[in-house]
Parts: C-alpha cells; structure tokens; sequence
C-alpha cells in the first residue's frame, strides 16, 4: 500500500496542536455550542493546511476540517468522560488523517514546499513537535482521565464527620488550582528532553527524587491516601513519558 508518511505526519502533528495545544479548556467545556465547535475544525483545518505545505491541495484540509467537526460533534454529545470515550475519538480522528495519507498519491498528491525547502530536517522536525505534544499534553489528559476516580475517594467524607472536620481536610487536601498539571508537564518534559539527548538513565535520578519527597506522607497517616493518590499519578505519568519519549526518539533517529 502506497502512503504519504509525509503528509500523514503533517496531519498527525496539526490535530495534536489543535486538540491539546491551541484548544483550551473553556472550548472543550462549550463543544455543544456550533461556533465553539466551528472555530476548532477551522483551526485544524487551517493547521493541516499550512503544515501539509502544498498551497493548491485545499480538498485536504476541507475534509480535516468537516470530519473534525463532525467527530467533535458526536463525540460533544457523550456525557461520559472516560478514557475509553476519548481513545475513540482520537482513534476516529486518526482514522481520518490515515485514509488521507492513503489516497493522497493517487487522488490529490501533495507536494511540501516545507520538504522542498527543508528535506528530512522539516520531517524530523514534525515528529519532534509532535511526540513532545503525544509526551506533556496527551499524557496530562490521559493521566487526569485515569485519576480522577482515585480524586473522587480522596475528597469523599467518610463516616458522619462534622461540616468542620470535613472542610479542614478539604483545605488540607486543597493545592494550587493547576499546580498538578504544570508539575506533571514538567516532569513529562524533562523526561523527553533527557530521552531525546540520549541520556534516559537520569529519569531513574527524578523517579528517585519525586520518591523521597513523598515517603514520609507514605508513612504519615493522616496524609496517606494523598501520598498514594499522587504516588499513582506520578507512576502512570512516567511510564506514559518513557514510552512515549523513546518512541519519538526511536522514530525520529530512523528518519
């Protein structure tokens, strides 16, 4: 089967910066709405357009853009947030962008000015960009997705505590709004970057680091189950930034 790996590339990386970087949340939260919606697919059609580099090859983004927005749109009506729900929309999504790398030699070529101009340094480039995105943004979603239920039980009241015992554990519980989130992105980042310069051993010195800090609330019961929900989190968020790090290290040194 003949595929245009270039312009499949070039797509994977515009849907990943329109879903998980230029998206915010406040879209995500108002996707029911057609002109929230309507801005997202033309922000990815838009993308796909530049980043395919082919000026007269408009059929692809128009159909990115019309696919995207009817996938968001079934998927807007889902009420349950799993990660199931999620894996297939970013599956339906990626399904689209492989029937277009398949057909593009034959029904519309693209030829990249990016690739012309550029060579294999623009290709290596698009892997890079995306497999940092695939590393710090979809690994916060797809971590947030798997601990929220753990969250649920930690700021569950248990047994017939008073209003006050409650609201000072929740205020114990209670840390910077998106300290979370930066923290696990950061850690994600640190974990490509050493994966990318070919020093991936040093993860085991920030795995160590991260373990020390949180031993004592381990031991700690008052502050046990938020040890343990952290300890989760911070487990799930390494495997996915090794694997997805080395496997963009991996690709990215075969091109």
């Amino acid at each position: 089967m003949n595929v245009d790996l270039k312009l499949g590339l070039a797509l994977i990386t515009a849907h990943l910066l329109a879903d998980f970087v230029f998206q915010s949340n406040k879209d995500v939260e108002n996707k029911k709405k057609p002109a929230v919606l309507g801005k997202h697919a033309l922000l990815a059609a838009g993308l796909s357009y530049l980043l395919a580099g082919d000026w007269q090859a408009w059929p692809v983004p128009a159909v990115i853009g019309l696919t995207h927005f009817l996938i968001d749109r079934v998927n807007a009506g889902l009420k349950q947030n799993s990660l199931r729900v999620f894996l297939l929309d970013q599956a339906a999504h990626l399904a689209v962008i492989t029937v277009m790398a398949w057909l593009s030699p034959t029904v519309f070529p693209v030829v990249s000015e990016w690739v012309s101009l550029w060579g294999a340094g623009f290709t290596k480039a698009l892997v890079i960009m995306a497999g940092l995105i695939l590393t710090t943004q979809v690994g916060g979603v797809v971590v947030g997705i798997e601990v929220q239920p753990y969250l649920v039980d930690l700021t569950k009241p248990k047994g017939q505590e008073n209003q006050s015992i409650i609201a000072a554990k929740k205020e114990a519980q209670r840390g910077l709004m998106k300290g979370g989130r930066v923290i696990g992105q950061s850690e994600r980042g640190l974990i490509f970057f050493l994966a990318m310069i070919g020093k991936p051993e040093a993860v085991a010195f920030l795995i160590a680091a991260k373990s020390i800090f949180r031993f004592g609330e381990l031991n700690d019961r008052e502050h046990r189950a938020e040890a343990e929900y952290i300890t989760i989190g911070t487990l799930m968020s390494f495997t996915w930034g090794l694997v997805a790090a080395w496997g963009t290290w991996w690709l990215a040194s075969h091109l």
